[in-house]
């Protein structure tokens, strides 16, 4: 059977196009369902780099989001989609905010590229 160019590009163009449909993975160490001792939703989650010096809060856990670029077609994941993450899996344990949040980027062996966050997810005192 004779391959033409044709045939290849429609290949090429059909791959294309159904790796759109889901151009990023996120995974973390939290699952995303809400714990039990969440009385109300949380509405904005507070990121961020430092330790909050000036803010009392309570510890409830380490947060570390991943978010991973699935094919080379599309764009690298942002620190704003990192954010994303890590505010989504602080609601699932309650918490207001997360602190002491690092971030680190790359190109990995199972993936075409990543960002990583980590923080502390905590429950400011009011």
């Amino acid at each position: 059977m004779k391959i033409n160019k044709v045939h290849v590009l429609v290949v090429v163009i059909v791959a294309a196009i159904a790796s759109g449909c889901a151009s990023y993975r996120t995974d973390s160490n939290i699952t995303s369902e809400p714990s039990a001792s969440t009385a109300k939703p949380i509405a904005k989650v507070l990121i961020s780099e430092d330790s909050l010096p000036n803010r009392k809060y309570k510890e409830l856990g380490p947060i570390e989001v991943s978010v991973k670029k699935l094919t080379l077609f599309h764009k690298d994941p942002t620190k704003d989609q990192a954010n994303e993450a890590l505010m989504e899996k602080a609601r699932a344990i309650g918490a207001d905010a997360v602190i002491n949040v690092k971030y680190e980027s790359g190109v990995g062996f199972t993936t075409w590229g990543y960002i990583d966050a980590k923080g502390t997810g905590v429950k400011l005192a009011e």
